[in-house]
């Protein structure tokens, strides 16, 4: 897996300008090169090149293939001006700069991200297994979104219970990657999950669901099934609806957290929110991974990525913070 540090400070002439979003993210920021793993660095930008290859396999039903960065993906980092960002939610600040990130991956052709089975063309990368996924490092952002085209979806290929196109979640604390699914991602301690309800489901067929869980124990970074935070107690609320139409056209898919509360869009409207404020905890995993589908298909199933789906044009951006205090 390629790393690369890749953030740093804009200078006197070095910040771009950039358009205001509705989740409260500011952006400025010049653009670098690109790279599996971003790192931010308040003083420096370094690059290297180099990929390696593991083998993988698919659980019941899945793609067995190998864990790649793949290239031919043209995408980039920008790195803001040190600062503040826009609000916070909780927890003690160790005292260290904020900085703006933007990271850019079009899915055209490969990936700067690690891709477990699928394909990549001229129109993103498709889905060939139920297990497939591509998954990225990116810096510890506390506030941010993470948005994504989403293609050639229908009812015809969300047969199943569940199709899991998104999650973000704690990489750190020693945790191999790709991530493991029970107890590692299902227990995970920084969870997020968008989930495309299928035909299996027949009261909630094409709706959606988005799950934000919070418990900062710490490592390894998952518990036993069950938070054991008191002080302050764990977070976890999954809601679920939408509009259940999918007709195979783009769609653009979008979690933003900001402020202590999480929202989830489908083409600029907002389908669902989760109020986290009053938790007393902040969002900040020692290392933060992002994910189109996840692991869990490997052992559920129940549960798969969408046959023929295509993912384009990833976006993240936010501000890097603090991680979370541990809890008592």
């Amino acid at each position: 897996m390629r790393a690369l540090g890749l953030l740093a400070l804009c200078g006197a002439s070095g910040c771009g300008g950039g358009e205001a979003r509705d989740d409260g993210l500011g952006a400025s920021g010049v653009t670098l090169t690109s790279a599996t793993s971003v790192t931010a660095a308040s003083t420096s930008t370094s690059t290297s090149a180099g990929s390696t290859s593991a083998s993988t396999s698919g659980g019941e039903g899945g793609s067995t293939g190998s864990e790649t960065g793949t290239g031919g993906s043209t995408g980039g980092v920008s790195g803001g001006s040190t600062g503040e960002p826009a609000s916070s939610s909780g927890g003690s600040s160790t005292g260290e700069p904020s900085e703006y990130v933007m990271f850019n991956d079009p899915l055209i052709g490969g990936t700067l991200g690690s891709a477990v089975g699928g394909s990549f063309g001229d129109a993103g990368w498709t889905v060939t297994g139920k297990a497939d996924r591509v998954y990225w490092s990116v810096p510890r952002l506390v506030e941010g979104s993470v948005e994504f085209t989403l293609s050639n979806v229908t009812l015809a290929n969300l047969p199943l219970n569940d199709h899991e196109v998104f999650a973000m979640y704690e990489g750190g604390h020693g945790i191999e990657h790709p991530i493991g699914y029970n107890p590692e991602f299902r227990n995970n301690t920084f969870k997020s999950m968008i989930r495309i309800y299928g035909a299996a489901e027949v009261e909630r067929t094409g709706q959606q669901k988005i799950m934000w869980g919070m418990c900062p124990l710490g490592a390894p970074g998952y518990h036993d099934g069950a938070c054991p935070c008191m002080n302050p107690a764990g977070f976890f609320e999954e809601p679920f609806g939408g509009d259940p139409g999918w007709d195979g056209s783009p769609q653009r898919l979008r979690v933003a957290w900001a402020d202590g509360v999480t929202r989830y869009f489908r083409n600029d409207v907002e389908v669902l929110a989760i109020d986290w404020s009053a938790s007393g905890l902040s969002f900040g995993p020692e290392t933060l991974y992002i994910s189109l589908g996840d692991s869990r298909p490997e052992e559920v199933d129940t549960a798969g990525m969408p046959i023929g789906a295509v993912f384009s044009d990833l976006k993240v951006e936010g501000w890097t913070g603090p991680p979370s205090t541990i809890c008592m």
